[in-house]
């Protein structure tokens, strides 16, 4: 078996201390030990967990020092408008530029695992690896808290998610895309509106790039069928013939109560909405509690910020 050559020396100093209830004897057994907690941590890192779809609808920024407790951010209006004048007019229009600030709480989170004296004991020895798949429990359920609070916020930190956030706009439909009576075209027809408010409301500052849709509504995008110039074609192979840039990403927390699915149409981008991540999954050294070695396993994060709620549009009962 092929051993890290490397180890925290905060990990075997824990080991070191918990030697007797280990039966650990010889400095040795305890580097071991220490670079089995070294390889666990490690592998935990190189994980790929599956895709989460809140940090793909949402994306991530890093720009706040970890340290930092809350950050506040600006949102500009233009407003005035110019007009023709007359010689020596001195009744100019004024015009602006108006802003204010928001303020978003960043909170930590966290989890542990831990292995008893038991197993500690058998991997040293036998010389086995000790078993990654606590870790890895560890850094999904890290995982998954934050997706949550990107999709749906946290209402007892008082953080908005992106399905829910209060400056989204919205975008009348026909109808439930999922409905047998709704048509494909009807379906282009909304689809079409929802990239135009974008364009319209923004004054062609955002061009669209993301679509996000519950399951069953993407399932309704490429099952039903639209007759475009005398050929039968998918209602998304339609629209992306005329709008091509814009890709789909389907997320469960858009099946709304009561079969009332929502749709965003967006440009994604950092500049225009994000999640605060300044502390990614972290895990510290280990510390010996009672007769096992536990790893604690911290991050943070911040609710969904959104800049520039020009560039995006939600329907709501498609």
């Amino acid at each position: 078996m092929k051993q890290h050559m490397h180890y925290d020396a905060a990990d075997l100093a824990a080991v070191m201390d918990a030697g007797d209830r280990l039966g650990i004897e010889r400095e040795d057994q305890g580097i071991f030990l220490a670079r089995q907690l070294d390889y666990v941590k490690s592998r935990i890192y190189e994980v790929q967990t599956p895709n989460l779809t809140g940090l793909q609808l949402v994306p991530v920024s890093t720009e706040v020092p970890e340290w930092a407790e809350s950050f506040t951010y600006r949102t500009y209006d233009e407003v005035g408008m110019a007009k023709f004048i007359s010689n020596y007019a001195d009744d100019l229009p004024r015009v602006d530029v108006v802003g204010k600030e928001d303020t978003l709480k960043l909170k930590s989170l966290g989890d542990a695992y831990g292995y008893s004296l038991d197993e500690m004991r058998l991997a040293n020895a036998m010389g086995t690896n000790l078993p990654e798949r606590k870790g890895r429990t560890a850094r999904r359920a890290i995982d998954q808290l934050v997706n949550k609070v990107a999709l749906v916020g946290d209402d007892a930190h008082g953080f908005y998610g992106f399905t829910n956030h209060p400056n989204l706009g919205t975008t009348a439909v026909a109808g439930s895309w999922s409905a047998s009576a709704t048509t494909g075209q009807e379906i282009l027809d909304d689809l079409l509106a929802m990239y135009d408010a974008v364009l319209v409301q923004s004054y062609d500052n955002h061009t669209p790039n993301t679509l996000a849709v519950a399951p069953t509504r993407r399932s309704a995008l490429v099952s039903k069928n639209v007759n475009t110039g005398g050929q039968w074609q998918s209602v998304w192979a339609a629209f992306q013939s005329i709008h091509p840039g814009v890709s789909l990403i389907a997320s469960t927390e858009l099946e709304a109560a009561e079969g009332n699915g929502e749709a965003v149409m967006y440009e994604r981008d950092v500049d225009n909405l994000s999640i605060e991540i300044p502390r990614p999954f972290e895990q510290l050294p280990a510390e010996k509690r009672n007769l096992e070695m536990v790893i604690d396993c911290i991050a943070k994060c911040s609710g969904v910020a959104i800049y520039r709620p020009l560039a995006l549009t939600k329907a709501t009962g498609v």
